[in-house]
C-alpha cells in the first residue's frame, strides 16, 4: 500500500506550481510553504494548488479535477502505477496452499507477464499462537511455498523477491499467544 500524498510542480518563467493530489479514496494530506516573509500557506483539499513567483511570493488557488488532468495529462501518465496486493490466507501451523489458491496464484502469473511488473514480493507472516522462532520459520516456509509456485511459469525468476516477518506485522493487531486466521498469510506485491 501506497500512503503518502502525491505532489507535482510545474516550473517556468512565472515560477512553480505546486498542487497536491488525493490518494485511493480522496484522503490528502498538508502541504505547508512559507513565503518570502515567512508567511505561511497550507493547502489541504484535493486540486488545491500554492503559485510561487520567482520572487518568492505565494497564492493559493483550487482547480478541478478535470483541469488538472488535462493540463498535466502527460506527468499524471508518467507516474508510476501502483502496486497490486494479493493475500493468500494459510490454516494453522501450515504452508500448504489448496487448489484453488493455487489456480489463483496461476491468475497472478498471467497478471505480471501481461503487465510491466518489475518486482515481485512475496511475504510471509504468522499469528502470534506459538512459539517466535517457529512463526518466523514458517512464515518463511508459507513465502516459499508461494513464490516457488509463482516460479514455475515465470521466465525471469530474479524478480521474485522472498521477505518474512513471523508474528511482527499482523493484520490484524491481537495480544500474544492469539491464534487469529487473518494474520497467517502471504502478501504477494506486484510493483
Amino acid at each position: 500500500m501506497l500512503i503518502g500524498v502525491f505532489i507535482f510542480s510545474g516550473c517556468s518563467a512565472k515560477g512553480t506550481q505546486i498542487t497536491l493530489l488525493p490518494e485511493e479514496g480522496g484522503k490528502t494530506g498538508v502541504i505547508s510553504i512559507a513565503d518570502n516573509k515567512g508567511v505561511k500557506y497550507n493547502i489541504d483539499t484535493a486540486y488545491s494548488s500554492l503559485n510561487i513567483s520567482q520572487r518568492g511570493e505565494i497564492e493559493k488557488k483550487v482547480e478541478t479535477e478535470k483541469v488538472v488532468e488535462t493540463k498535466y495529462a502527460e506527468v499524471l501518465n508518467a507516474l508510476p502505477k501502483k502496486p497490486q496486493s494479493i493475500l493468500f490466507y494459510f490454516p494453522n501451523n501450515s504452508a500448504e496452499l489448496n487448489k484453488t489458491q493455487i489456480a489463483e496464484i496461476k491468475n497472478v502469473n498471467q497478471l505480471i507477464k501481461d503487465n510491466d511488473i518489475i518486482e515481485v514480493l512475496c511475504i510471509g507472516h504468522s499469528d502470534s499462537a506459538g512459539d517466535k522462532e517457529y512463526n518466523k520459520a514458517l512464515s518463511f516456509k508459507r513465502a516459499q511455498s508461494v513464490a516457488s509456485i509463482l516460479m514455475k511459469d515465470m521466465t525471469d525468476k530474479s524478480l521474485i523477491k522472498v521477505e518474512y516477518y513471523g508474528d511482527s506485522a499482523p493484520l490484524v493487531k491481537t495480544a500474544d499467544n492469539v491464534s487469529n486466521a487473518k494474520n497467517r498469510r502471504v502478501e504477494i506485491i506486484l510493483k
